[in-house]
C-alpha cells in the first residue's frame, strides 16, 4: 500500500481543479415574447427574394429564428394567389428556407378559390416539407369594398357580410381544411374612423360572439391589422387589449400585418418609427401571439416598408434596423 500513497494527492487535487472549472455553457434566455416575423409577397421574385431572405436570416441566431414566422402567401395578395401561381419550384424554395432556418410559416386561405382547391395548395406545401403553425382565414373582409362587393378590385369577387362570414364562408372551408388539423384564425377589424367604427364593431361583434358560442369546441383564434397612419399620429393601442379580453383565455391573437403607412418619410425613418410602433404593440401581447411587419420584400422604388430590396442588393435601411431590433429580442 505504501508505495501508492503518492497517487492519493495527485487525485485529491484533479478533483478539486476539475471542480473548479469555470463551466463555460449557456443557456438560451427562454422567448416568453410573442412570434415576431414578416408578412411576405411569396410569389414575388421568389429566386431573389429567398436568396436575400436566407442572407437576412443567416444573421440571426438560432434560438431567435425558432422564434420567427413568415406569413408566406401575403395579405391581399393571397386572395389572388392560386394554384397555378404556386409553381413546385417556387414553393421548393421558400420550404428550403424554412428548413434551413427552422422558420414558422403560416397560410392565408384565398376566399376566391373553391375551398377543395384550397385543401389541394396546402397539401403540395406540406407534400414539399412545408410545416404550417396555423391558417389565417382570408383577409381583410370587414373592408367596405367587401362590404359592397367592389369588384373593381381583383381581390372581391362578392359582397362579404360578417353573417355570411361565419354561417357560409367558414364552415364551406372548414368542411376541407379540417383534414390538415391546424389551428384556425379569423378576421377581426381594427379601430377605424368615422362612421366606419359602427360597420367594425359589429363585424367584431359578430365574429367573437361566433369564436364564444357558435364554434366553441373549434378554439379558435383571432386577426388583426395594426397600422399607424403616419408617424406621430395617434394610435389606439387599447384595442389590441380590448380584444384579447373578449376573446376566450385559450384564443390568441396574431397582428398578421403592421407598421407605419408613410409616404413622406424614407426607409431609416420607417423602419426607427415601425420599431417603435411594435414595442408600445408588444407589452399588449402575450406568449404564442404573433407580430408580423410588412413587409419582408419588395421591388418597388417607392416603397419604405420592405426590409429587403433588389435595389439595395438585399438589404434596406429599414431592414437593418429591423434585424438589430430582432436580435435583440424585440428590444
Amino acid at each position: 500500500m505504501k508505495k501508492y500513497g503518492f497517487i492519493l494527492p495527485i487525485i485529491i487535487c484533479t478533483v478539486f481543479f476539475s471542480s473548479c472549472k469555470k463551466d463555460n455553457t449557456t443557456t438560451a434566455p427562454t422567448w416568453d415574447l410573442p412570434y415576431f416575423g414578416f408578412n411576405a409577397k411569396g410569389t414575388l421574385d421568389v429566386t431573389l427574394q429567398t436568396t436575400f431572405a436566407n442572407s437576412y436570416f443567416n444573421q440571426i441566431p438560432a434560438d431567435i429564428k425558432e422564434n420567427l414566422v413568415v406569413r408566406v402567401t401575403g395579405g391581399t395578395l393571397s386572395q389572388t394567389t392560386f394554384n397555378d401561381n404556386w409553381t413546385d419550384d417556387n414553393i421548393n424554395k421558400w420550404v428550403q428556407l424554412q428548413q434551413a432556418h427552422g422558420l414558422r410559416f403560416i397560410y392565408v386561405v384565398n376566399g376566391n378559390d373553391p375551398p377543395l382547391n384550397q385543401k389541394n395548395v396546402i397539401q403540395r406545401w406540406i407534400n414539399a416539407g412545408a410545416k404550417f403553425d396555423f391558417i389565417e382565414m382570408m383577409n381583410e373582409y370587414y373592408l367596405v369594398k367587401y362590404a359592397i362587393g367592389d369588384t373593381s378590385n381583383e381581390e372581391v369577387t362578392e359582397k362579404v357580410s360578417p353573417q355570411k362570414y361565419v354561417d357560409t364562408i367558414l364552415p364551406n372551408f372548414w368542411n376541407q381544411l379540417d383534414v390538415f388539423n391546424l389551428p384556425y384564425y379569423v378576421i377581426l377589424a381594427p379601430t377605424a374612423s368615422d362612421n366606419l367604427q359602427t360597420y367594425y364593431n359589429a363585424w367584431n361583434d359578430t365574429i367573437i360572439n361566433a369564436i364564444q358560442n357558435k364554434y366553441t369546441s373549434r378554439k379558435l383564434n383571432a386577426t388583426l391589422h395594426c397600422y399607424q397612419r403616419g408617424v406621430g399620429t395617434a394610435f389606439d393601442y387599447n384595442q389590441i387589449s380590448n380584444l384579447k379580453m373578449r376573446l376566450p383565455s385559450s384564443s390568441h391573437l396574431a397582428i398578421t400585418e403592421a407598421g407605419i403607412i408613410d409616404t413622406t418619410i424614407n426607409y431609416q425613418q420607417a423602419g426607427a418609427a415601425a420599431i417603435e410602433h411594435y414595442k408600445k404593440i408588444i407589452p399588449r401581447l402575450g406568449k404564442g401571439d404573433y407580430l408580423f411587419d410588412q413587409v419582408l420584400y419588395n421591388d418597388s422604388q417607392n416603397n419604405n416598408t420592405a426590409n429587403l430590396n433588389p435595389l439595395y442588393n438585399g438589404v434596406t435601411p429599414k431592414g437593418a434596423l429591423m434585424l438589430s431590433f430582432i436580435n435583440n429580442r424585440l428590444k
